[in-house]
């Protein structure tokens, strides 16, 4: 006796009615496994917050442009992906990001048994983008020398806008420096959660940033009320009128900072770039790089050397033209 064929799941219908009559019947989709491996991704990772709503629309755009289960997903796909991410006017630093972050997922993948181990990643194959070199992002001398006579003029802010450069001239991140409590300080050293991973930095301030920070400090207990600095409250507060008493978000530092370069009249300023210039002085200083990525909260040698590219290359010119016996003040 033959077995009679399987009879095919249908999909659940819901029919709803209103007014007493049959409105248009609609599927009820399943949950989307692909959205959920993604949503695991980011909790086993543990990324922080910015990185992981980046890396979380970077993948959903995937999905959504591939249609397919991350298993089906092939090496020519990718391709053509990156392909239609060129097309959309994308820059090669955006397309390799794109990349970076499918690659990413799929070792993570990988390492949670969710991919087999003896199959290629789909990402296995894949090139980056060419992009031209990065430029130094420091701050030069008579720049930085401009931004602090500008700190001076708005009398409202100038001392929490002195002690924030004044920290973040120390190799914070603006995200890293706006999280800061007033507890995160003990007279020498600040304690920062670092905004890229787990860990927590000790970084020592020196003489001049520690009188800005104390500075900023005591003004607040001569307010008093929302500004007096408990230990629980922010360090850095809003003082514009409807945020005032308020931490001082990243958005709001950025564009303070943005404020200063543009009255200073120095092109394409941002938080950033005081990272950078702690990067290229602690180099300049002789500080061992591994001290260095510790100041900085920097785990990988290969993006310290992002910081400290500018230093080599000035370095390099000085060793040449003393070299030959000459140097950079014959030519001036």
């Amino acid at each position: 006796m033959n077995a009679s064929p399987a009879e095919p799941v249908l999909p659940i219908v819901i029919v709803s009615m209103k007014g007493g009559k049959v409105e248009t019947p609609h599927l009820e989709e399943p949950p989307d496994l692909r959205h959920w491996q993604i949503e695991e991704f980011l909790r086993q990772t543990g990324k922080a917050e910015n990185t992981q709503r980046t890396y979380r629309g970077q993948l959903q755009r995937f999905a959504a442009w591939s249609g397919q289960s991350w298993l089906d997903v092939t090496p020519s796909q990718v391709g053509k992906y990156r392909r239609d991410l060129k097309l959309k006017g994308l820059k090669p630093t955006s397309v390799n990001h794109a990349l970076n972050t499918l690659r990413s997922f799929y070792s993570w993948l990988r390492r949670s048994n969710g991919y087999p181990m003896n199959q290629p990643l789909p990402t296995d194959a894949i090139d980056l983008e060419r992009q031209p070199e990065a430029q130094a992002a420091h701050i030069e001398a008579e720049d930085l020398s401009e931004i602090w006579a500008v700190l001076e003029l708005d009398e409202r802010t100038r001392m929490r806008d002195r002690a924030i450069v004044a920290v973040l001239s120390h190799g914070l991140r603006a995200s890293e420096a706006s999280a800061l409590n007033v507890g995160s300080w003990n007279g020498k050293i600040l304690t920062v959660h670092r905004s890229k991973g787990q860990n927590v930095s000790e970084v020592p301030l020196s003489r001049e940033a520690r009188s800005h920070l104390e500075a900023y400090l005591e003004w607040r207990r001569q307010q008093g009320g929302m500004f007096e600095p408990m230990p629980e409250s922010p360090m850095f507060l809003a003082q514009d009128p409807k945020s005032v008493g308020k931490r001082l978000g990243y958005k709001g530092l950025h564009k303070m900072v943005k404020k200063l370069g543009a009255i200073a009249g120095v092109e394409n300023m941002h938080p950033h770039r005081f990272r950078h210039t702690f990067g290229t002085e602690v180099t300049r200083r002789g500080v061992d790089p591994l001290f260095g990525k510790e100041l900085m909260g920097i785990k990988s040698d290969r993006v310290f050397e992002r910081y400290i590219k500018g230093v080599f290359k000035q370095a390099a010119g000085e060793a040449y033209l003393r070299a030959i016996g000459e140097s950079e003040n014959d030519n001036q």
